[in-house]
């Protein structure tokens, strides 16, 4: 009697232990179905389909450009080397023999190699014994050679303006007015002795007439860049001494 009454107490909490896990799996499907159902009852659908065929992009053919480069890959192009002309053959020098051959045969006249007689030659062109660079009459030796003049040296001085060929101007620019005398509107003259040297240029100026501090300082300024052909005598540059002038006035 023991043993049943412990199989049946046995039996009764697996029954009831099964009855409450049927209860709860019930009550967890109703919540879960309760919330999908809830949820799809509060989810609004839109009432018609979209057109989406209209939103796609429009695909657009693209061409792609050719690289950058040589077409043969950056190599040199073969330039054809020029191609020289055959040489012209030369004409071929043929002597033949006259078709007749004459009886007699006039020697050619051989020139006088001359002598130092100033008679006539017997030469083929008749006339005096001599050279074209000769003197007439002269008995001097036909082989000497001409005579060359010789000029004397020129003494290296500085010489005045009359004693030899004079200097011309040739590059003369005018001194510029004072500015803070061209309110004055004063007029001046002023006088410098200088040197012009062998190459036409302006040196050692000093002014022996002198005007106004600034008319003396425009002068020696402007008349450093003057240039003359300068003096000459026998054809030989020298130095030379020349006195310039300058006029100012304002007109």
């Amino acid at each position: 009697m023991f043993e049943t009454s412990v199989i049946q107490a046995r039996a009764q909490a697996a029954g009831g232990r099964l009855s409450l896990l049927t209860i709860s799996l019930m009550a967890h499907s109703t919540v879960v179905v309760g919330i999908i159902a809830f949820s799809i009852a509060t989810v609004r659908f839109p009432s018609g389909a979209p057109k989406q065929f209209e939103l796609a992009p429009a695909f657009v053919a693209v061409s792609v450009p050719p690289p950058l480069g040589n077409p043969n890959g950056g190599a040199k192009p073969q330039t054809q080397p020029a191609v020289k002309p055959a040489p012209a053959p030369i004409p071929r020098n043929e002597i033949t023999a006259p078709s007749t051959v004459p009886d007699t045969i006039t020697p050619v006249a051989t020139p006088s190699t001359g002598n130092t007689d100033s008679g006539p030659s017997t030469g083929t062109v008749p006339g005096p014994i001599g050279v074209p660079w000769g003197t007439k009459d002269s008995i001097g030796d036909l082989d000497a050679p001409p005579l060359t003049a010789t000029v004397a040296p020129v003494q290296e001085k500085i010489y005045e303006a009359h004693e030899v060929k004079a200097p011309v101007a040739l590059f003369k620019p005018a001194p510029p007015y004072p500015q803070i005398l061209l309110k004055t509107k004063l007029r001046a003259t002023v006088v410098v002795r200088c040197i012009i040297d062998k190459n036409g240029h302006v040196r050692d100026a000093q002014v022996i007439v002198p005007a106004l501090p600034p008319f003396n300082a425009s002068v020696i300024e402007t008349v450093q860049k003057w240039r003359f052909t300068p003096g000459a005598l026998g054809g030989q540059a020298v130095e030379t001494y020349l006195n310039l002038t300058v006029n100012f006035a304002v007109n």
